[in-house]
């Protein structure tokens, strides 16, 4: 097996969920998608990375327009049968990707990997939020009670398509197909998964925060995400913390994630933390001076630090907190990205969510489609996933995908020093 494959075998397999549903998605013009089974006589529940090398000749067929040459079968049949294939791989073929392609998306996913991904049909309703109205109040004996404010709203969840092209000359793929497939998939998993994650961590659908940071056509407006929420709901002062201070601004900023939960509140506080609904996202310049804090400096003291998510993971107050490079690298003091006077932008932010507030959905799972472009002799490869990102309490019937400051379920820490 190539090492390119094998590095994106060894890659794809990390993390991965055996338990998760396996679907199929039905590429245009193909006959139904053949039943879940045995590949070559192994399950593929547990056999992940036969399936995807059974993709890779899926993609390879669809791109030389339905029929493998002799040469592809034969390079195809090599690299199946190193991972295990006993069968004709040629007849185990699928008509569209497995669910492995999905997973192996979840997988390279880092904030968003906090959020299962639930499928849904969009844009109807799809869960009733209790907005904790039953009280008990003092009575009497005898005496007719006081009747409860009950109320409830319900949430919908909406989604938006994002689509990545890939085009390959017919010169490319005579060179070498079987490689060619392989960058194929491993590019529409990277492609789909980055714009899972742009639009969970910063996602606007109006484009106010980040100006032309993130245009019309950016996966940033596929949903309103964390970073939206927090800055449109309430903001904590960062800008007391000092980093060259004796101790390192351990102690303000240790004040300052106080002042956040104090700040959601009922959505962020202890109860919250231990059920290990909390999470605090910070960016990896704030994390570059948090793991220099003579706190954090021994295991013991900083907690099991392990990987968790694909981010690394510490606590802090019991929190856990994850790192992502995809915040801008830097905001103004409000926590947005001033495109008209770049300068302001001198600062970092940072988030305190409640994670179980918050759902990540998706209207089946990843579709394919190929095409050959005859006008210049390519192949034209495309991968499209419908999701969306929101708060239970901020996409609702009456007011769907609006940000409101009722539940401060998400707060930000602003103008913190880089």
């Amino acid at each position: 097996m190539g090492k390119k494959l094998q590095d994106l075998v060894a890659k794809a397999l990390a993390g991965v969920k055996p338990e998760m549903e396996a679907t199929v998605a039905k590429a245009v013009g193909t006959s139904a998608p053949k039943p879940a089974g045995n590949i070559g006589g192994i399950a593929s529940a547990v056999g992940s990375e036969q399936e995807r090398i059974v993709e890779l000749g899926m993609i390879a067929k669809s791109l030389r327009g339905g029929t493998l040459r002799d040469v592809d079968l034969a390079d195809l049949d090599v690299r199946a049968k190193a991972v295990g294939v006993t069968g004709d791989v040629a007849e185990i073929l699928p008509d569209g990707f497995t669910g492995t392609l999905l997973r192996d998306i979840q997988d390279s996913l880092n904030v968003a990997k906090l959020f299962p991904m639930k499928t849904i049909k969009g844009g109807v309703a799809h869960d009733t939020i209790a907005m904790h109205g039953i009280t008990a109040y003092l009575t009497g004996e005898a005496v007719t009670g006081t009747d409860s404010s009950e109320n409830y709203q319900t949430f919908v969840a909406t989604t938006k398509k994002v689509l990545t092209i890939v085009r390959k000359s017919y010169e490319l793929l005579d060179d070498s197909l079987i490689d060619i497939a392989s960058e194929v998939r491993m590019g529409i998993v990277r492609a789909v998964a980055e714009a899972v994650e742009v639009a969970v961590v910063n996602g606007d659908i109006a484009g106010t925060q980040d100006g032309s940071t993130y245009p019309a056509a950016s996966a940033a407006r596929a949903c309103n995400g964390i970073r939206y929420h927090g800055l449109n709901k309430i903001s904590v002062d960062a800008s007391g913390v000092d980093w060259t201070v004796t101790d390192g601004g351990e102690a303000q900023f240790l004040t300052v994630i106080t002042n956040m939960q104090d700040a959601g509140g009922r959505y962020l506080d202890q109860n919250e933390t231990m059920k290990g609904n909390v999470v605090l996202i910070m960016d990896q310049s704030t994390y570059g001076h948090v793991r220099a804090f003579e706190g954090f400096k021994t295991k013991e003291k900083a907690g099991n630090v392990a990987t968790l998510f694909g981010g690394y993971i510490n606590t802090i107050f019991d929190i856990p907190f994850v790192v992502t490079s995809s915040m801008p690298y830097k905001v103004d003091v409000t926590g947005v990205v001033d495109t008209a006077t770049p300068a302001n932008n001198v600062a970092t932010a940072m988030y305190m969510l409640n994670i179980d507030t918050l759902r990540l959905t998706a209207n089946g799972t990843v579709l394919a489609e190929s095409d050959k472009d005859i006008t210049n002799q390519t192949f034209v490869y495309t991968g499209s996933l419908r999701f969306g990102f929101a708060s239970i309490y901020d996409s609702t019937e009456a007011a769907i995908n609006t940000v409101t400051a009722n539940q401060l379920n998400v707060v930000a820490a602003i103008a913190l020093d880089k």
